[in-house]
């Protein structure tokens, strides 16, 4: 379910709350409160990481790019929203400072303990912004992408038993719960990610063999063609036989690997299609975080850690893949 509040929705709600307490302070009587938004337990976690993220100051022990990363996770997330002054009930709550790993085990365990239950547009931000930090603070401390991805794993278990409870329920009550004859959209999405993990999974078979046999990028490309697997198989569970693209012989490799530098290339460029085509599902379905999950941490294998996937511009804040 889609919020009904944007980030521009609560600016400008904001604007007019500044411009009604200037008319009430004119003597022109307003004949009823204003409305103040209500916000969702995924709106209040953005709000909170906002606050988090503002009180954060990159120290000593924190990765090199830290300010700057700091940066791209504070515009993605959007400053905190609060009431105009004059209609708030209460102060508003307060963050300690943190340094930037301390603040990325925070962040990520706080939307990782949650995965589960977000439920709003702002599933992409949050999954993005608490995978970034979790990558990026992990070249210092890599015990935060183990403990992140065991947060995710389980959210993503908890999330199927909640699916599994609510389909028999309505296998019970005589609803089709089948899902494979559900909406076009639906449908697109799942059959666009399920022709990249394909075509990822060719990739990764042509560039492994162009590193050392016991390297890093050998081992991790061919442990990437596992998860690839899994997540084609999920696609065509969720589309079911008759709505399932017929498998394609070949795909365009760019660029067609012929050495260790274009092979690290070809998984960078897999990884940001994948993402790219992971994104709609993600917009509407919380199973899509354990897959940009393990996307963007097989990009740390070739590349530093991306600290987002996705572009936020404009204010909406809403995800846009990387063009």
């Amino acid at each position: 379910m889609r919020s009904p509040l944007s980030r521009r929705s609560l600016l400008l709600f904001g604007a007019s709350g500044v411009s009604l307490g200037l008319l009430s302070g004119c003597g022109l009587r307003l004949d009823s409160e204003p409305e103040v938004p209500t916000l969702d337990a995924t709106e209040q976690l953005r709000n909170r990481i906002a606050r988090i993220l503002a009180a954060t100051t990159p120290g000593d022990g924190d990765p090199e790019t830290a300010g700057e990363d700091l940066q791209k996770f504070r515009d993605a997330i959007g400053a905190e929203w609060a009431p105009p002054s004059e209609l708030a009930t209460e102060p508003p709550p307060t963050e300690d400072p943190r340094s930037f790993i301390e603040a990325a085990e925070v962040v990520s365990q706080s939307v990782f303990e949650a995965s589960s239950q977000l439920d709003s547009a702002l599933i992409p931000v949050l999954s993005d912004v608490a995978t970034g930090l979790s990558l990026t603070a992990g070249t210092k401390k890599p015990e935060l992408i183990g403990a992140a991805e065991e947060l995710i794993r389980q959210g993503r278990k908890d999330a199927d038993d909640g699916d599994a409870q609510t389909e028999s329920t309505e296998s019970a009550d005589g609803a089709d719960a089948a899902g494979n004859d559900g909406d076009t959209d639906s449908q697109d999405a799942y059959n666009a990610i399920l022709n990249q993990a394909r075509a990822a999974a060719y990739g990764y078979e042509r560039l492994a063999v162009h590193f050392e046999t016991k390297s890093a990028e050998r081992r991790d490309a061919i442990d990437r063609l596992d998860s690839l697997g899994s997540l084609s198989g999920e696609m065509l569970e969720n589309l079911g036989e008759k709505n399932a693209d017929p498998n394609a012989s070949a795909w365009k490799l760019d660029p067609s690997p012929t050495d260790a530098a274009s092979a690290r290339e070809l998984a960078l460029n897999l990884e940001d299609a994948l993402a790219a085509a992971i994104l709609p599902w993600l917009q509407t379905e919380t199973a899509g975080i354990l897959r940009l999950w393990e996307s963007a941490r097989a990009r740390t294998i070739f590349a530093d850690p991306q600290p987002l996937r996705y572009d936020y511009s404009g204010d909406s804040g809403e995800a846009e893949a990387h063009q």
